[in-house]
């Protein structure tokens, strides 16, 4: 269903309250891997393989395809090298956003990348509201998030560099259900809607959301 169809009027002055799940919370966990190096955003897309596919590759496989894909994002530099990271040998450089979009169309997934400037200038919709709508349909969804926003821990909280899949938003309840690779107790992961807008709204509400199915 989507968001409108949700709504529903309860008194004689018309109050709409919006309600219900939108996704699948099950999607946070059915394939579910702790990242073993600097790698979130491929964690996320093999999550969302799997959603689609029923076969997720696995993190090594994942880490060889994108080691070997040309980046659209960073030319001349592969979507991921595992060798950046001088501080501790090298374990990888993390992935820009739209290089996502590569991986996805080689497990032969359509999806989109959007964000508020793109938004705000006739591209897809992005937001809380857009981003329920795109789950409820059935889409797979992926974000940005600030890392100490969504784990309660110390750090910079002024901008993204965490991708995670969303998995589904319940109103009813106040919690968005998080599919992040990024530790061992993050396996099931919820925070509140408050919580997760604010983490979201560091990277300026960016989104790659895979295509109608």
């Amino acid at each position: 269903m989507t968001r409108d169809e949700a709504e529903e009027t309860i008194d004689d002055a018309d109050t709409a309250i919006v309600g219900g799940v939108y996704g699948d919370p099950a999607a946070a966990t059915r394939y579910w891997e702790q990242q073993s190096e600097g790698d979130c955003g491929l964690m996320a897309t093999r999550m969302v393989v799997g959603e689609i596919t029923g076969t997720p590759p696995t993190e090594r496989e994942i880490i060889d395809l994108a080691a070997d894909t040309p980046s659209q994002c960073s030319p001349g530099e592969p979507v991921y090298d595992e060798s950046v990271d001088p501080t501790d040998g090298g374990v990888g450089h993390g992935t820009c956003s739209t290089d996502l979009l590569i991986l996805l169309d080689h497990f032969g997934i359509d999806a989109d990348y959007t964000n508020d400037d793109q938004a705000a200038d006739g591209g897809l919709d992005t937001g809380i509201d857009a981003l329920a709508d795109y789950l409820g349909d059935g889409r797979q969804a992926m974000v940005c998030v600030n890392s100490p926003t969504i784990w309660g821990t110390d750090g910079d909280r002024s901008r993204c560099g965490h991708m995670i899949t969303v998995a589904a938003i319940d109103f009813d309840n106040d919690a968005v259900y998080l599919g992040d690779s990024g530790g061992e107790d993050t396996r099931g992961e919820q925070v509140t809607i408050d919580v997760f807008e604010t983490a979201w709204a560091t990277g300026d509400h960016e989104l790659v959301v895979t295509a109608p199915r």
